[in-house]
């Protein structure tokens, strides 16, 4: 049983991780090193990766109360709303090469909540994620696999303060074309299997 149970939440993390998306990630800290110390880039690190796990334990464990109680939306009708932010998003990354916009700010903290935390890290489709594994499989998955994949994300920020001097703009711009592609077949297939679970209530309450 612990086996299996380890499985879903690994399978689950890597899910998760793949909606946090951090290769913006690893431009954002590239983007930040221009103009900011390593030590204050460490506390956005921690500040924004916090914020953002926070918010994402919260949708895990009562989004949806908050989306079918309080707003009366359905799960389907968010992965159509996630799968198409999310391939908006690709779609941008994959045209120009970067998914982050930053206004100049004095204080780098002014950046944790809004954008790094959200939407640069519980974004429409993390959001999404964490509610439907939750519904798939458990609040503890859903929370532990949110928990892997924020460690994750920040391990990679962290990395990157050290690597990105060695890695040419061109290339990062390959890669998060190359990423971006990717993103936007993710959100498609959220918006095809969000359009096929609207299509199949609406047969059944027929």
């Amino acid at each position: 049983m612990l086996e299996v149970g380890l499985k879903e939440i690994l399978s689950a993390a890597l899910l998760m991780i793949i909606m946090i998306d951090p290769s913006d990630k690893i431009l954002l800290v590239t983007l930040l090193k221009e103009d900011f110390h390593l030590e204050d880039i460490k506390q956005l690190i921690v500040r924004a990766n916090f914020i953002g796990l926070l918010l994402l334990v919260i949708f895990a464990v009562a989004g949806k109360i908050i989306l079918q109680d309080i707003f009366h939306i359905e799960l389907d009708a968010l992965r159509v709303a996630g799968g198409f932010v999310l391939f908006k998003i690709g779609l941008e990354a994959l045209e120009g090469g970067g998914m982050v916009t930053l206004k100049k700010e004095k204080n780098i903290l002014a950046l944790a909540a809004v954008p790094v935390a959200t939407p640069l890290i519980a974004g429409p489709a993390a959001i999404t994620t964490a509610i439907t594994l939750t519904a798939e499989y458990s609040i503890s998955v859903s929370v532990a696999a949110t928990f892997l994949a924020i460690l994750a994300t920040a391990l990679i920020m962290f990395v990157t303060l050290y690597v990105a001097e060695n890695v040419s703009k061109t290339t990062l711009g390959v890669f998060i074309r190359i990423i971006g592609l990717f993103t936007m077949a993710i959100g498609a297939q959220m918006m095809v299997q969000g359009a096929g679970g609207i299509l199949v209530n609406i047969l059944l309450n027929a």
